[in-house]
């Protein structure tokens, strides 16, 4: 869909930021011009909300549904659940519900489902604009903290093997947060790369002097001791038995219809 010029798309995203809540004119001004709206800017506004319903309601006349007016004011109507971002946040919420009481496995299937809905740097429109800044901030951090407790329960299930990647790249992003570091030593160990694991121990601890001047936290700390002393609690747990084998081409019945067992995430007959 296109959505017209830079500053109507801008309008549109500013508008996104808090849906259903009416937006007085002069402040859409200011945060659309960033604080320096040009002479005119009222009626160059007008034009672009003109456009916007021209492409969200085609054909259509007011009263108008999605891009409605209150007083002197703008609100965009749109179903919640229609956003990414609340789906996103719905998807994490239930993903942590599930590791809460044990479901790793169901919880790192939540948390896959809303990482696929992150699609780069959000608000990205708005990369200039104060009004997006917190928001994006905090979208960020919603994310990243995803990626970690995905890992977490990867960790918890048995699959370290499958965490490494991720968590290398969350490391090399963010090389000051402690959490992915230790899970990545965790899995590293794990997988049988001690070497590996303490050269990732170490890097951190240069990077603490050398940006911070302190010393790695507990956690850091501790990790290094319990595998220099081979301890036995780094151990991964055990992985869930594999299902029962089915004779013949009959299935269980599940519901009234044939139920198809599904592989193992780390399964080497699971689809790519």
């Amino acid at each position: 869909m296109n959505i017209g010029p830079r500053r109507q798309r801008e309008l549109l995203t500013l508008l996104l930021l808090r849906p259903g809540v009416a937006v007085p004119v002069e402040r859409l001004a200011e945060e659309l011009w960033n604080g320096r709206p040009p002479p005119g800017a009222r009626s160059t506004l007008h034009a672009y909300l003109s456009g916007l319903r021209r492409v969200l309601e085609p054909g259509r006349r007011a009263p108008y549904r999605l891009l409605t007016t209150r007083d002197d004011s703008y609100a965009l109507e749109v179903p919640a659940g229609s956003l990414d971002v609340v789906r996103l946040c719905a998807l994490t919420d239930a993903g942590r519900a599930a590791g809460a009481v044990g479901a790793y496995e169901r919880a790192d299937e939540l948390l896959g489902e809303a990482r696929l809905l992150w699609r780069g740097e959000p608000f990205a429109e708005l990369a200039d604009h104060d009004a997006a800044a917190s928001e994006r901030a905090r979208l960020v951090e919603e994310y990243t903290s995803l990626r970690e407790e995905a890992a977490e329960y990867r960790l918890a299930m048995g699959a370290h093997a499958s965490a490494i990647g991720d968590l290398m790249s969350l490391v090399r992003a963010y090389p000051l947060r402690e959490r992915p570091r230790a899970q990545l030593v965790l899995a590293l160990y794990r997988s049988g790369r001690q070497a590996e694991a303490l050269q990732v121990l170490e890097a951190g601890r240069r990077l603490c002097a050398e940006e911070l001047g302190l010393d790695p936290g507990p956690r850091l700390r501790d990790l290094q001791a319990a595998i220099l002393r081979q301890d036995p609690a780094l151990s991964a747990p055990p992985r869930p038995p594999a299902p029962a084998p089915i004779c013949g081409h009959r299935r269980p019945l599940v519901g009234g219809r044939a139920h198809h067992p599904r592989p193992h995430r780390d399964s080497p007959h699971r689809r790519r």
